[in-house]
This record gives C-alpha cells, sequence and structure tokens, in this order.
C-alpha cells in the first residue's frame, strides 16, 4: 500500500477521514498536540513542532524519510507554501500549484484577481487605504489567517475603531474590510489533478456554521459548477481546493474565501463514496476527460460533541 502522511490531526477530519482510507493505504499523522497518541493510540501518530517553529520541517523531512512516505497531505494553511517547496520534489504533495495557493492565503489579493477576471465582486479594501466608503455593517478580518479567527461584523464606526483595540496585534495594513454579504451560503469542494483536469465538484449549501460547517446537504448547483469552471479557464489551479461562498438575492456568486486544501466538508463526498484522495492520485499525470464527478443530492451532515476520556496509564 502507498504510505500517507497526513498533518493536521486534531481537526474535525478525523477519525472519519481515517477510517475511510485505512483500507487502502498506509497512514501516518503528524499534529503538535502531543496528547492525540492518547486519543488515537492506535495510529501511527509523530508529534513534531508547531508550523511556526523552524524545526518544524526538518521534523516532517525525519518522519518522512524514516517512513518511506510517497504522499504528503498538508491540512494546514500555514505549512502549506513552505511544504510545497521543500517536499514537492520528493514526494508527492497532495496540495494545489503553489502560485494558486499564494494568491488564496492572501485574501486581499485574492479578492483583487477575482474582481479583475470577473469571477466575484465583492467590495474590499485594506483598512490602512479604508474612508468608509462602504455602508455599515462590514466584515473585518486578517488577510493572512483561517478559520474565524479576527472575523467580525461591525455595525459602525466606533465598533471599527475599538476592533483595532481589542487586536491590536495587527496593523491596519494586516486587515481586510469588506461590505457586508448576504444570501444562502455554500462551501464547495474542488478535486482538479496535477495537468489541470477538473475531477470532483461537491457544492454543500450551508445550513449551520459556527467556525466550522456544524449542518450541511449536498446539491447540484448549475451556477456553482459555471463559477467554477470559470475560474478554472482563467487562473492555472491544480489539486484540491474549497471556495466558501455566498449566492445573493440577485442570483451573484460571491466568493468570499478558497481555501488550498481539502477542507473538512471533503468527508461529505466520502460519505457518497467519492474517494477524492484516490481520483487525484490515479489520475496523477494522467489525462481525465470523463465526466464531471458530483456527490448524489441530500446527504446531510450534522457535527456533535463527543467527549473523550483517557489515562495515560491506560497507554502502554
Amino acid at each position: 500500500m502507498k504510505k500517507i502522511l497526513i498533518s493536521g490531526l486534531g481537526g474535525s477530519f478525523f477519525p472519519y477521514f481515517n477510517d475511510q482510507l485505512k483500507e487502502i493505504y498506509d497512514l501516518y499523522y503528524v499534529d503538535s498536540n502531543e496528547q492525540l497518541k492518547y486519543i488515537y493510540p492506535d495510529y501511527n501518530f509523530f508529534h513534531v513542532p508547531l508550523i511556526s517553529d523552524p524545526n518544524y520541517l526538518l521534523a516532517l523531512e525525519n518522519v518522512i524519510n524514516e517512513n518511506n512516505i510517497d504522499i504528503y497531505l498538508p491540512l494546514i494553511d500555514e505549512e502549506i507554501v513552505d511544504v510545497i517547496n521543500y517536499f514537492s520534489n520528493k514526494i508527492i504533495v497532495l496540495a494545489p500549484n503553489l502560485e494558486f495557493v499564494k494568491l488564496c492565503l492572501n485574501k486581499y489579493d485574492l479578492m483583487s484577481k477575482l474582481d479583475e477576471l470577473n469571477i466575484s465582486k465583492i467590495k474590499s479594501y485594506k483598512a490602512d487605504n479604508f474612508n468608509h466608503e462602504i455602508d455599515y455593517p462590514i466584515f473585518l478580518k486578517p488577510i493572512f489567517g483561517r478559520g474565524s479567527r479576527g472575523i467580525f461584523k461591525i455595525s459602525d464606526k466606533d465598533q471599527y475603531d475599538s476592533y483595532f483595540k481589542l487586536y491590536n496585534q495587527y496593523e491596519k495594513s494586516d486587515i481586510i474590510v469588506q461590505e457586508n454579504i448576504t444570501g444562502q451560503e455554500y462551501t464547495v469542494g474542488v478535486l482538479v489533478n496535477n495537468l489541470g483536469d477538473l475531477i470532483v465538484i461537491n457544492s454543500k449549501k450551508v445550513l449551520n456554521k459556527k467556525g466550522i460547517t456544524q449542518m450541511a446537504v449536498t446539491e447540484i448547483n448549475k451556477l456553482i459548477n459555471l463559477t467554477v469552471k470559470k475560474l478554472l479557464s482563467k487562473l492555472k489551479v491544480t489539486g484540491p481546493f474549497n471556495i466558501q461562498l455566498f449566492i445573493n438575492s440577485k442570483n451573484e456568486v460571491k466568493i468570499f474565501e478558497i481555501n488550498p486544501r481539502f477542507s473538512t466538508t471533503t468527508i461529505m463526498s466520502y460519505a457518497a463514496s467519492i474517494d477524492e484522495v484516490s481520483l487525484f492520485l490515479k489520475y496523477f499525470n494522467v489525462k481525465y476527460d470523463l465526466d464531471l464527478i458530483e456527490p448524489v443530492e441530500g446527504i446531510n451532515l450534522y457535527r456533535r460533541w463527543e467527549s473523550l476520556f483517557f489515562n495515560k496509564q491506560w497507554i502502554f
């Protein structure tokens, strides 16, 4: 079996993702949370430093070399650029191409590019150049960052000024200001092989969200499909990525973020028997000219809390 090393074991991907792949691949994991070895005692788990640690890549390299890893699947935004630069000539890195990753990780540059290419238009400013051209409410969020960290809906100028007092670690040049977008939210998984061939579009209507999507349902959406294909026609994109967007009352697609990796809702593909990891590897350097793959409609995701208990003395 091919050996796959996966980061971010502490995320909501697991254990479901592991259960879907464990019969096909020899799976290995890394994470900075050493306690995970007690949560998943049967996994091939390796504790590594935080991504910000200068020894992170060296620790990864040791795991890869000592275990003859074939494929690395990064699930943490902050590592992807360095991992591609460091490992892509040695093993398969299951991530988008470097140029697209860099674009996605800079939210202001991404919004500007999507606007320039007439793919999606959301009024966006860097806070240091913002003179309240957008009516309140507005959204503030870090230009570099993931999840819901530092993201706030701002109702007036007093709240705007208070944001920078509360988050004083940010300069105004680090923050993007965006108009408030309303409508139906979707999270859309897209899989493209390393040759740029579109394989999968997995559109999920978001029913409830708190930081991560907690409830969603698969939907085949022609408007989203057209938007994805337009994006691929204008930008060089390979690998897996996830688009977060709204469709507003005018039936306009408003993309507010693209994550250059598998998202946690990729598990909804697996619930529909679509193995995106295996599809990428099957068509690595192989032309994909078959029909677009989409999950059947109506598959619901419902995430719930789970309480786990362990005692280190139980683990031998």
